[in-house]
This record gives structure tokens, sequence and C-alpha cells, in this order.
């Protein structure tokens, strides 16, 4: 018998208990997500993690060793029975593009479409979506990064999927282009409500692109939250520290605070007798004092990072807005002027 999960809406993605080996080394471990139908889910961790392989797993590219993939209400993975890639209705955008370069922008689109003679107005109406009308006689070699990947994007559009998934698509890209084609990219997704997973290992471009946010690491799913109750409660110390510039520093929890060395902290439930409290750079402020020394700071024209000591060589990284109002050398004090935070067994 193959369970699905009660409580998933029939257009949802899903994983059950999902996990896969490459030989000796466990890749995947009993992960259970939900991508709900018509949003776009971050998958985010560091290299090597096993977001790719989930990929791999969700396209039909591997057999699973154990669990199961479902959408639309339809089970498309189990140890037994993988239906084939091509009759997914799942389209892949790679981090490369994966371009054909002896083909046109047009062929390379229409690659995979049925013949028949809609098949010239499926590939302009991508190719439109994604900003490249009236390209398709180009050659990939003649294009950009930027447009490179925007046909890939169009190719993966075109068939109609159910389900898009990203692989780092704009990894290779430089910084300012990266940041642009991903807001469009976001409002895309958006706007034309295909069930899509983006993977990525940078925090920033999974918080623009994830309405919900996967956090992985050595092939486990660690926390699985929309962007802001991602950063505001992580799950532990490590998921604090990766979605963000992150102080974690002890304390002693009560039901409401904790004791710390920025004094009391207030906390969204209560914090074991001995504890790690987080604290964002930015809901520290900074005063004029003793106990801290201003060791370093970096201005961003729209912020300050400050980075400070402490008497008995403790560190703090304090984000304040506007222009620097202390210098290297200066002596300060720091208090917490933010929302409750969460606290972590020591």
């Amino acid at each position: 018998m193959d369970p699905r999960p009660s409580d998933a809406a029939a257009g949802d993605l899903v994983t059950n208990g999902l996990s896969f080996s490459y030989g000796d080394v466990r890749a995947v471990e009993d992960v259970s997500v939900t991508v709900p139908a018509g949003t776009v889910t971050a998958l985010l961790g560091p290299s090597g993690c096993g977001k790719t392989t989930l990929l791999r797993l969700i396209a039909g590219l591997e057999r699973p060793d154990e669990g199961a993939i479902h959408t639309g209400g339809e089970t498309l993975s189990t140890p037994d029975r993988v239906t084939p890639p091509e009759k997914r209705r799942i389209g892949m955008v790679f981090q490369e593009g994966a371009l054909f370069p002896h083909l046109s922008v047009a062929e390379n689109v229409s690659f995979g479409l049925p013949r028949g003679p809609e098949r010239e107005r499926d590939v302009e109406q991508a190719l439109e979506l994604v900003g490249l009308a009236g390209m398709g006689k180009r050659s990939p070699t003649s294009l950009s990064g930027g447009q490179r990947q925007r046909v890939a994007l169009a190719r993966a559009l075109a068939p109609g999927p159910d389900v898009l998934l990203l692989d780092e698509p704009f990894a290779n890209l430089d910084p300012a282009l990266r940041v642009e084609l991903r807001t469009e990219v976001a409002s895309l997704l958006r706007a034309l409500g295909i069930t899509s997973v983006f993977v990525t290992h940078d925090q920033e471009e999974a918080f623009v692109m994830g309405a919900q946010v996967i956090v992985m690491r050595d092939g486990r799913v660690l926390q699985s939250a929309p962007p802001s109750e991602l950063y505001s409660r992580p799950a532990n110390r490590w998921v604090a520290t990766f979605v963000g510039e992150a102080n974690v520093v002890s304390g002693q929890g009560s039901a409401e605070a904790a004791e710390t060395i920025v004094g009391s902290v207030p906390l969204v439930e209560a914090g074991p007798k001995t504890c790690e409290v987080l604290l964002r750079p930015e809901h520290l402020a900074l005063d004029a004092g003793e106990s801290w020394e201003v060791e370093e700071l970096e201005f961003y024209g729209h912020d300050t990072l400050y980075v400070l000591k402490g008497e008995h060589g403790e560190k703090l990284m304090v984000r304040a807005s506007g222009a620097p109002r202390f210098v290297n050398g200066d002596r300060t004090s720091v208090r917490y002027d933010g929302p409750p935070t969460v606290a972590f067994e020591a």
C-alpha cells in the first residue's frame, strides 16, 4: 500500500519519508516535505547537503531507496516504481542552462514539444514570458549569460508543466545580473502560479524566491517555514547562523526573558535555565559607554555594521541604520532593542 499524507491538497507536491544513497553515502534521509500548489518553495542548504539530489528524485532522474513522491493526486516515485521524467509534466532549469549550441533559440525552446500547428505559438509565448520576444532566430552562443538562462526557463515553461524545478539557475551570473534576474523570475513564477522548487545555497536568494524555505543539512530537513519565521524563529543554532547574521550568546532563561551580556532579552517562549540566545545584529542598539570597544566597522550607505569587543574578549555584531555614529576605538554600551527572540539548549 502507498499512503499519501491526508492533509495535502490535490495539487501539492509531496515527498513522504524519502531516502536515497549513492553507494554507502546517504544523500537524502527521511525527507517529508510539502510544496503547496501554485507556490514557490526555496530549498536552501550548503553544498553537499542533498538539495540537488532531492531535486533529481522529484524529477525522476533517481529512484528512491525509501519513501514516495506524489503530485496532483498521482504517485510519481516509490522504490518499486518510477514514472519516467518525460511523463511527469515537470520542467527543469539547470545551473548551466544546458542549451544546444547548434540549435537556434526557438529550436531550443521547442525541443521536446509535440509537432503541430500550436508549436510555434507556444514557443513565441514562452519567449515573450521571459522577455525574449523576437529573438527566436538567434544562436545561444550570441546571447549573454542572463539571456541564455532565460532561454532555458522558456524551454522549461513551453510544455506547460505542472511543476517547475530550478537548480541554482543564477549561480554563474555576475552579482548585479543575478539580483535583477531572480527578481524577474520570482515575479513571473508567482504570476503564472506554477508549483516550483528553487534550489540555492544563498540565504538572500532563498528569501526573495520562496514563499516557503526548506533548510537542509547532511541530507535531512532541519526546518520548513516562511522566510520571516525562519529568520525570527530558527529551529536551532545552526539554522540561526546559516540564514543570516547572528550573535548567539550565553544566557539564563526564564518564562518570558533571558539574562545576557546585553541585559534582559524578551523570549517568544520560555527558555532553558542555561541557554544560548539569538541576537540579530539589527536588534541591538549602541549608546556611549565603557563595556564594549568598536573593533571594526563597515559602512554600506544605508546602514553600518559594527564589530564590538567586550571586556573579556567577547564579540558582537551590531547593525545600525545610516552613517557611522562611532569610529574604531570608541567605547560603547549595547542594549537589546528588538522583538522577542529564541533561546536554544546550551
